[in-house]
């Protein structure tokens, strides 16, 4: 599939077309056309502009805002119980169209992501003995079973008090794990961009999308950025995903590509971002610990 066939624009693979699209031209455009990352621009704005008017003004507002989001979460909740069926549907167009060999790039995709997974927490590892030593694996022995949880249920959020707990029992201090996890839960989500930068190229080389390394690269970046603050719950990296694709002006069926693999794929991003954040909790005590160490001895 060629590039025109696509209608997909490589002038928005800039600096310049990213600032452009992340600005609104109107609020409705910005929700209807699913620029999420125009959204998220214009929430800020908003919730800024918000903090100026009275507090009567600023009540009505929050509950009016409120009760939006209960209905959209019931909304969502229906959704989801019809994703199945999409999936199915997704799965059979594709398949009907492209034959079964489809199935086998699912497969080698769903394995390169996991080997990439492993690379990564080969190398976090490694990097815990070389910081802390073997006492981590004592930590990684007390995590296994949330780890575990948080690949079954796709959801890191959901084994945050157990982490915080363990990480406690292993030694970390309050003050440390308590700024360092939640911190980490944000902005330290390395299994997240290995499935970012595995869904984009995917989607590149089924729809014949040839972008030099330095577009790619730029891509990449834009992820990260965009990305901070997704929520650990499933199917959340679907939306940042979309956010790029539209963003980028990617085909906008290529999120569709996705959906029969995308809980698979979130199962090794949850249980990896709550590996890396534990990790990175016991190495910033470690760290700090070592300072007070050396200006106790000045």
């Amino acid at each position: 599939m060629s590039i025109q066939s696509t209608g997909f624009d490589a002038s928005a693979i800039s600096l310049s077309g990213f600032v452009k699209e992340i600005v609104p031209d109107s609020v409705v455009a910005a929700f209807s056309g699913n620029h999420i990352i125009q959204v998220v621009v214009f929430s800020i704005f908003f919730g800024f502009a918000l903090t100026k008017i009275n507090e009567s003004g600023r009540v009505v507002v929050r509950d009016f805002l409120d009760a939006i989001m209960k209905s959209m979460f019931a909304i969502c909740n229906i959704v989801m119980k019809l994703v199945p069926l999409a999936v199915f549907a997704a799965i059979s167009d594709t398949i009907i169209k492209n034959g079964f060999s489809v199935l086998y790039s699912y497969l080698l995709f769903i394995l390169e992501y996991y080997l990439a997974l492993m690379i990564v927490w080969f190398l976090l590892y490694l990097l815990s003995l070389r910081i802390i030593g073997k006492k981590i694996n004592q930590l990684i022995k007390r995590i296994f079973p949330a780890l575990a949880l948080s690949f079954a249920t796709s959801s890191s959020e959901v084994v945050y008090p157990s982490i915080f707990e363990e990480l406690d029992r292993f030694g970390v201090r309050n003050k440390i794990s308590s700024f360092v996890l939640p911190m980490g839960y944000s902005f330290n989500m390395i299994g997240s961009m290995v499935y970012f930068s595995f869904a984009m190229i995917f989607i590149m080389q089924v729809y014949g999308i040839h972008l030099s390394f330095t577009d790619k690269l730029f891509i990449f970046f834009m992820l990260l950025i965009t990305s901070k603050g997704i929520a650990g719950v499933p199917r959340a990296s679907i939306m940042v995903i979309s956010s790029a694709v539209a963003a980028f002006h990617f085909p906008p069926a290529s999120v569709l590509l996705l959906l029969p693999i995308d809980s698979f794929a979130d199962m090794g991003r949850s249980a990896t971002n709550v590996f890396a954040n534990a990790l990175t909790s016991a190495f910033i005590d470690k760290w700090d610990t070592n300072i007070g160490d050396d200006r106790s001895h000045l």
